[in-house]
Protein backbone atom coordinates (compact mmCIF):
# COMPACT_ATOMS: atom_id res chain seq x y z
CA UNK A 1 0.00 0.00 0.00
CA UNK A 2 2.81 2.42 0.89
CA UNK A 3 4.57 1.59 -2.35
CA UNK A 4 1.47 2.51 -4.34
CA UNK A 5 1.20 5.83 -2.52
CA UNK A 6 4.88 6.55 -3.18
CA UNK A 7 4.49 5.64 -6.84
CA UNK A 8 1.43 7.89 -7.19
CA UNK A 9 3.29 10.72 -5.45
CA UNK A 10 6.21 10.34 -7.82
CA UNK A 11 3.96 10.45 -10.86
CA UNK A 12 2.18 13.55 -9.51
CA UNK A 13 5.55 15.28 -9.02
CA UNK A 14 6.64 14.36 -12.53
CA UNK A 15 3.39 15.61 -13.96
CA UNK A 16 3.78 18.92 -12.11
CA UNK A 17 7.36 19.25 -13.33
CA UNK A 18 6.37 18.58 -16.93
CA UNK A 19 3.51 21.06 -16.71
CA UNK A 20 5.81 23.67 -15.19
CA UNK A 21 8.42 23.22 -17.90
CA UNK A 22 5.69 23.33 -20.54
CA UNK A 23 4.39 26.60 -19.13
CA UNK A 24 7.92 28.03 -19.18
CA UNK A 25 8.34 26.95 -22.80
CA UNK A 26 4.97 28.46 -23.72
CA UNK A 27 5.91 31.76 -22.09
CA UNK A 28 9.18 31.70 -24.02
CA UNK A 29 7.36 31.32 -27.35
CA UNK A 30 5.03 34.23 -26.67
CA UNK A 31 7.76 36.62 -25.59
CA UNK A 32 9.50 38.94 -27.99
CA UNK A 33 12.88 37.23 -27.56
CA UNK A 34 14.89 36.31 -30.62
CA UNK A 35 14.44 32.87 -32.19
CA UNK A 36 17.89 31.70 -31.04
CA UNK A 37 16.87 32.06 -27.40
CA UNK A 38 13.69 30.02 -28.10
CA UNK A 39 15.78 27.26 -29.65
CA UNK A 40 18.03 27.30 -26.62
CA UNK A 41 14.96 26.90 -24.35
CA UNK A 42 13.83 23.86 -26.34
CA UNK A 43 17.26 22.29 -25.95
CA UNK A 44 17.33 22.92 -22.21
CA UNK A 45 13.75 21.65 -21.93
CA UNK A 46 14.75 18.48 -23.75
CA UNK A 47 17.70 17.98 -21.37
CA UNK A 48 15.48 18.56 -18.36
CA UNK A 49 12.87 16.08 -19.60
CA UNK A 50 15.59 13.50 -20.26
CA UNK A 51 16.95 14.07 -16.76
CA UNK A 52 13.46 13.64 -15.29
CA UNK A 53 12.96 10.44 -17.27
CA UNK A 54 16.22 9.04 -15.91
CA UNK A 55 15.25 9.96 -12.36
CA UNK A 56 11.81 8.37 -12.81
CA UNK A 57 13.36 5.20 -14.14
CA UNK A 58 15.75 5.10 -11.18
CA UNK A 59 12.92 5.67 -8.69
CA UNK A 60 10.72 3.05 -10.33
CA UNK A 61 13.51 0.46 -10.34
CA UNK A 62 14.20 1.19 -6.66
CA UNK A 63 10.51 0.76 -5.84
CA UNK A 64 10.43 -2.55 -7.73
CA UNK A 65 13.53 -3.74 -5.88
CA UNK A 66 11.98 -2.78 -2.53
CA UNK A 67 8.75 -4.60 -3.41
CA UNK A 68 10.72 -7.74 -4.30
CA UNK A 69 12.63 -7.53 -1.03
CA UNK A 70 9.39 -7.10 0.91
CA UNK A 71 7.88 -10.14 -0.78
CA UNK A 72 11.05 -12.12 -0.10
CA UNK A 73 11.11 -11.23 3.60
CA UNK A 74 7.39 -12.01 3.95
CA UNK A 75 7.82 -15.45 2.43
CA UNK A 76 10.92 -16.21 4.52
CA UNK A 77 9.12 -15.16 7.70
CA UNK A 78 6.14 -17.36 6.82
CA UNK A 79 8.40 -20.34 6.11
CA UNK A 80 9.99 -20.19 9.57
CA UNK A 81 7.64 -22.07 11.90
CA UNK A 82 7.14 -20.90 15.44
CA UNK A 83 8.26 -17.33 14.94
CA UNK A 84 4.81 -15.81 14.62
CA UNK A 85 2.92 -15.78 17.94
CA UNK A 86 -0.44 -15.66 16.17
CA UNK A 87 0.49 -18.73 14.14
CA UNK A 88 1.52 -20.53 17.34
CA UNK A 89 -1.79 -19.58 18.95
CA UNK A 90 -3.73 -20.88 15.94
CA UNK A 91 -1.80 -24.15 16.01
CA UNK A 92 -2.56 -24.67 19.69
CA UNK A 93 -6.25 -23.92 19.10
CA UNK A 94 -6.34 -26.47 16.27
CA UNK A 95 -4.75 -29.05 18.56
CA UNK A 96 -7.36 -28.31 21.25
CA UNK A 97 -10.14 -28.68 18.69
CA UNK A 98 -8.70 -32.00 17.48
CA UNK A 99 -8.56 -33.29 21.06
CA UNK A 100 -12.15 -32.17 21.60
CA UNK A 101 -13.29 -33.96 18.41
CA UNK A 102 -11.55 -37.18 19.51
CA UNK A 103 -13.26 -36.90 22.89
CA UNK A 104 -16.67 -36.39 21.28
CA UNK A 105 -16.10 -39.33 18.92
CA UNK A 106 -15.26 -41.50 21.91
CA UNK A 107 -18.47 -40.34 23.60
CA UNK A 108 -20.52 -41.29 20.55
CA UNK A 109 -18.87 -44.75 20.41
CA UNK A 110 -19.59 -45.15 24.12
CA UNK A 111 -23.25 -44.34 23.54
CA UNK A 112 -23.31 -46.63 20.51
CA UNK A 113 -22.05 -49.50 22.64
CA UNK A 114 -24.70 -48.73 25.23
CA UNK A 115 -27.50 -48.80 22.67
CA UNK A 116 -26.48 -52.03 20.91
CA UNK A 117 -29.06 -54.74 21.14
CA UNK A 118 -28.28 -57.87 23.12
CA UNK A 119 -28.23 -59.95 19.93
CA UNK A 120 -25.69 -57.61 18.34
CA UNK A 121 -23.50 -57.82 21.44
CA UNK A 122 -23.74 -61.64 21.42
CA UNK A 123 -22.92 -61.79 17.71
CA UNK A 124 -19.85 -59.65 18.23
CA UNK A 125 -18.79 -61.80 21.19
CA UNK A 126 -19.18 -65.05 19.16
CA UNK A 127 -17.17 -63.61 16.30
CA UNK A 128 -14.33 -62.95 18.70
CA UNK A 129 -14.41 -59.26 18.00
CA UNK A 130 -13.99 -58.19 21.57
CA UNK A 131 -13.01 -54.59 21.24
CA UNK A 132 -10.10 -53.23 23.16
CA UNK A 133 -11.27 -49.74 22.35
CA UNK A 134 -11.38 -47.87 25.68
CA UNK A 135 -14.41 -45.97 24.42
CA UNK A 136 -16.37 -49.25 24.18
CA UNK A 137 -15.42 -50.47 27.65
CA UNK A 138 -17.96 -50.12 30.45
CA UNK A 139 -20.82 -48.86 28.29
CA UNK A 140 -23.11 -48.40 31.26
CA UNK A 141 -20.94 -45.71 32.81
CA UNK A 142 -21.68 -42.06 32.27
CA UNK A 143 -20.09 -40.28 29.29
CA UNK A 144 -17.66 -37.71 30.67
CA UNK A 145 -16.41 -34.91 28.50
CA UNK A 146 -13.84 -32.38 29.55
CA UNK A 147 -15.05 -28.92 30.37
CA UNK A 148 -15.08 -26.40 27.59
CA UNK A 149 -12.16 -24.00 27.47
Amino acid sequence: MKMQIIRIGVWVLVFCAVVATGVEAYRGKNSSEPAAVGAQDVMSLDRRISSLEQRLYSIESNISRLQQEAIGTRSSIQSQPGRDPELDRLRSEVELLNARVRELECGVVHLDERTLSATAKEARGRAGAQSKDPCRLNPETQVRLSSRP
